[in-house]
């Protein structure tokens, strides 16, 4: 860890002391937090609803109507292959990885590399987690293209290659010989910060009203031994008084107020808590907390457009792991792949009648220069629709 005695890359002033040992701030340096089991990382998943709606919302946005399969210009099905691939995904943001073990019949045994000519089918598909794997032993040819990574895995007392396991990674790995971190191991700070200020402001609703009991000569009271005296009179105070009842005190000895705790500023306080969690999950705060929060500086439509954007990268990553899968399924590898996922972004009614709208416009543009006929508008705008048009081609049409 550096010190401000051994670093000479920042401003100072000597004149103010910013900067320099005397500003408080230059003591503010980073610690590395202690990792998180993955027991733990398990239970904050199946405990914690924030928790599990990070994890769980990239994932069912990405498979939330699946992806279609062609192999060799046709469709292809493989039973629960996108369950299988969702869990993959789940795990690996909870755990950091994840692995789906293909228990292909290839006539070798599972610590020999994946021979596909020999494939004669697949027994299995299991996913697997840093809990159930371990590193075993690494590639150490310096002049191969997978050196410094993992070769072989230990499952229990098993070993097996790692052409046998199609990972998943919720990061970067920057060290080869561990597992990535999860995903909650980054934003866990954030998440603690974000519980506690809920929690607080749950305990102040608690006390937002306080009774407040004055009584003469208290002290005296309790130091004669009346305290259980004092107590019947406390507990009568306190079961009378209510919005119906009105409170008998004593005018010379006593007396009773309410002090109540001003909750100005704490929904503001808890917006900013809601943006900076969203912030560090990366996902907007519509989505994370099922409502955008109000003002100028609310998040909105934009925001939701920029997520789905980088689902669909994540699609697009994703589809070289599903090709890889279903060549092994089929134990072809020259077999012609594609893989399509539905549109993430739904129009409303409305915007489906603008867009109406618009092309309406465009189609009246060429009919008034006389590009198109009003046959052909007709035909193209409404032969896939209830007001379909029987006519074979355009011939026919300029012959009527």
């Amino acid at each position: 860890m550096f010190s401000m005695n051994n670093r000479f890359d920042s401003w100072k002033n000597l004149l103010t002391g910013l900067g320099s040992s005397r500003d408080k701030s230059s003591h503010h340096h980073f610690f590395g937090d202690n990792s998180l089991s993955y027991d733990y990382l398990e239970q904050l998943y199946l405990n914690d609803d924030i928790a599990a709606r990070i994890c769980d919302l990239v994932p069912n946005e990405m498979l939330r109507q699946g992806f279609v399969i062609k192999v060799n210009d046709e469709d292809f099905a493989y039973e629960n292959l996108v369950d299988i691939v969702h869990e993959a995904l789940l795990k690996a943001r909870i755990f950091g990885a994840a692995f789906i073990f293909m228990g292909v019949d290839d006539g070798q045994s599972q610590d020999k590399p994946i021979n596909l000519a020999k494939i004669k089918g697949l027994k299995f598909l299991h996913v697997l987690t840093p809990k159930d794997l371990k590193k075993a032993f690494f590639y150490s040819d310096i002049s191969s293209q997978k050196y410094g990574q993992t070769e072989y895995y230990y499952l229990k007392q098993n070993l097996i290659h790692e052409t046998r396991l199609l990972p998943f990674f919720s990061s970067t790995n920057l060290d080869h010989k561990k597992f990535p971190s999860s995903i909650l191991q980054r934003i866990y700070p954030v998440l603690q910060q974000f519980h506690t200020a809920w929690q607080s402001t749950s305990h102040l609703m608690t006390d937002a009203a306080q009774g407040v009991f004055k009584l003469k000569g208290l002290h005296s009271a309790m130091a004669s031994n009346r305290s259980e005296e004092l107590l019947k009179r406390m507990e009568l105070v306190d079961m009378s008084r209510s919005v119906s009842r009105s409170i008998l005190l004593d005018a010379e000895d006593e007396d009773f107020r309410r002090d109540s705790y001003s909750f100005g500023g704490i929904p503001e306080i808890l917006e900013k808590m809601m943006l900076r969690l969203s912030c560090a999950a990366r996902i907007p705060v519509s989505l994370l907390m099922g409502q955008a929060p109000a003002g100028m500086n609310a998040t909105g439509e934009s925001d939701i457009r920029f997520f789905y954007d980088q689902i669909k990268a994540e699609q697009e990553f994703l589809k070289s792991k599903i090709e890889h899968l279903v060549k092994i399924i089929l134990g072809d590898e020259k077999a012609l792949i594609t893989i399509e996922f539905p549109a993430l972004w739904q129009p409303t009614e409305i915007q489906k009648l603008e867009l109406k709208r618009l092309e309406a416009e465009i189609d009246r543009i060429y009919l008034q220069e006389g590009v198109l006929l009003p046959e052909e508008v007709a035909l193209q705008r409404f032969k896939n629709t209830a007001f379909a048009i029987d006519a074979a081609s355009r011939e026919d049409l300029v012959q009527e």
